[in-house]
């Protein structure tokens, strides 16, 4: 008996020194006003609500790894869930990440939900230089669903090559599945981004004559950060081509912003941000034709190692509209 007790806790003593848990988790909340009678900006999705505290993101991150597997999970709620995953089946309207990896030499192969690999900016928007999320990443993508390949080739350079369900779909629809491929530089100061999709982003079931001739996108987005001392500077300029209305030719949409922020010490930071977006056949963006831009300024001050709170100004605007809104937030990272 002695020896069986013995034997059982060897055994998981060895499975717990090759095993890892591990877990953290993001809080993203915010409170904004705009001009009177303006309850929401229509145009944006992340920080859209005006006049109301809003949590945009709560998420947690569990991680698994046993050996060459990692098994990630990430439930979340707030109002970037609710207006994205709405439309999924229930079990998957809560998970913001999920997926199962293999690791091999230098290669991960992995299945699942990611987030986007495009723009530099992702939903944690607690990582970002800015408080909220450019016009760049909420017009791409927020996330993927399919097989993911990441190769590392040498101690700079990366590259990831997805097979997805679509721009942004998580369910199979039987159609054809769509391609994406990002490449990474990273050294010293350095760090870029080059990504690609080309796919179908139609819709479920089964397609009218126009659906059909529209279904196929292409599109492309480098972006690129450079840190010198306490100031990071990033920009990120993108295209899209889509067939539009049955039309032969391709029609396409541009975006580029540029972001700086300077620390001022390990507790404070500054952001400051411009951008345009372009969209004359309005085929991802419906709110304008005409060249949309924004500018914005804010600080974000850390109390701990977890907790943020800060303040952003941002004014949208068009030669016939202007929309100033000052937000506040209170954040968490942990």
């Amino acid at each position: 008996m002695l020896k069986l007790v013995s034997s059982f806790f060897i055994i998981v003593f060895s499975f717990q020194t090759t095993a890892q848990f591990s877990l953290s988790g993001t809080y993203d909340a915010y409170a904004a006003i705009s001009k009177k009678g303006l309850s929401q900006l229509p145009f944006m999705v992340s920080h859209a609500k005006l006049g109301q505290f809003d949590i945009n993101l709560l998420e947690l991150e569990l991680r698994y790894d046993y050996k060459n597997w990692r098994f990630q999970v990430s439930p979340a709620v707030g109002s970037y869930m609710s207006n994205n995953y709405s439309l999924e089946l229930p079990y998957r309207r809560y998970l913001y990440e999920s997926y199962l990896q293999y690791k091999w030499k230098n290669s991960e192969f992995a299945y699942g939900t990611f987030s986007s690999p495009y723009t530099q900016e992702t939903p944690r928007a607690v990582d970002q230089i800015s408080a909220t999320r450019s016009l760049a990443a909420e017009y791409v993508p927020y996330y993927v669903s399919g097989f993911r390949w990441t190769n590392n080739w040498s101690e700079f350079i990366k590259t990831q090559v997805f097979l997805t369900n679509g721009w942004q779909r998580l369910s199979f629809t039987k159609s054809r599945p769509s391609f994406g491929f990002l490449l990474q530089y990273q050294k010293d100061k350095w760090n870029l981004n080059w990504s690609h999709f080309y796919g179908d982003v139609a819709s479920k079931g089964k397609l009218d004559t126009t659906s059909a001739v529209n279904r196929w996108r292409f599109f492309q987005e480098l972006n690129v950060a450079y840190t010198q001392n306490n100031w990071t500077f990033q920009s990120c300029a993108y295209a899209g081509l889509q067939k539009q209305n049955g039309a032969a030719d391709l029609k396409y949409w541009l975006q580029g912003n540029v972001q700086a922020s300077y620390a001022l010490n390990k507790e404070l930071s500054f952001s400051a941000r411009a951008e345009v977006f372009f969209d004359p056949n309005s085929i991802v963006f419906n709110y304008t034709k005409q060249a949309f831009s924004s500018m914005g300024l804010g600080f974000m001050y850390r109390i701990g190692p977890v907790l943020q709170c800060g303040q952003e100004f941002r004014y949208f605007f068009t030669k016939e509209t202007q929309i100033p809104v000052y937000y506040s937030f209170l954040r968490l990272k942990f």
